[in-house]
């Protein structure tokens, strides 16, 4: 019996067998797939750095989207930028990702935040627009925070700011992963519920989860 694999962006669909023990297991295609939530990731945290500097074809051929959804920039600023996007180009490129079959693959999507998430350290916050749950530590409820916190083979296990003092940041367990970035957050493809000009990301840094404005900073795409 084989299952679907739901892939995040940068993700993509492949059948794998019955998954019934937590693990990440590195498949052929450049992926790695999480058997607890049943989606796979790019095997690579940055592929819009790594694209650009290869001047690959899928790169050269992404348009992003011009303001006010997205920001004009030039495919050498965003490269001059590690690759960073605000949300609308990340979405673009993700969609651009499709088109291209990255691959082979035509159903990338970002990875996604349960909305509300009971397992994060703050479950209020008296400041609107900001959060008032699914917030900061601890989160095992979104994809990437599941990846980050849960403990091995389930996902990484790293620490967070509220358990450790991390140095010279939190981001201490990567593999199987390439190029897990930690200085600047990474977008997730939910908007925030109660105002939708915000969009959820996660800062492997501290190991922190929050939102911000989706035009506001580029931040990495996964």
């Amino acid at each position: 019996m084989k299952k679907l694999a739901i892939f995040l962006a940068l993700l993509g669909l492949v059948a794998y067998g019955s998954a019934a023990q937590a693990a990440l297991i590195v498949q052929g295609n450049g992926t790695v797939y999480d058997s607890v939530k049943d989606i796979s990731w790019d095997q690579d945290g940055n592929a819009v750095k790594t694209l650009c500097d290869a001047n690959d074809a899928i790169w050269t051929s992404f348009v992003p989207p011009a303001p006010p959804e997205g920001s004009g920039r030039t495919l050498a600023a965003i490269c001059a930028a590690n690759g960073t996007l605000n949300w609308f180009e990340a979405e673009a490129w993700v969609a651009h990702l499709n088109a291209s079959l990255y691959k082979g693959l035509a159903n990338w999507r970002q990875w996604t935040v349960t909305q509300p998430d009971a397992t994060c350290s703050d479950q209020t916050n008296p400041e609107p627009p900001f959060p008032p749950q699914d917030y900061r530590y601890r989160c095992t409820g979104s994809e990437l925070g599941h990846l980050y916190n849960a403990l091995p083979p389930a996902g990484l296990g790293n620490p967070n700011e509220m358990d450790d003092d991390c140095a010279p940041h939190c981001l201490v367990n990567t593999a199987p992963f390439s190029n897990f970035q930690s200085d600047n957050p990474y977008w997730s493809g939910t908007e925030y519920a109660p105002n939708p000009v915000y969009a959820w990301y996660f800062y492997a840094y501290y190991g922190y989860q929050s939102l911000d404005g989706k035009d506001y900073y580029p931040f990495y795409v996964w």
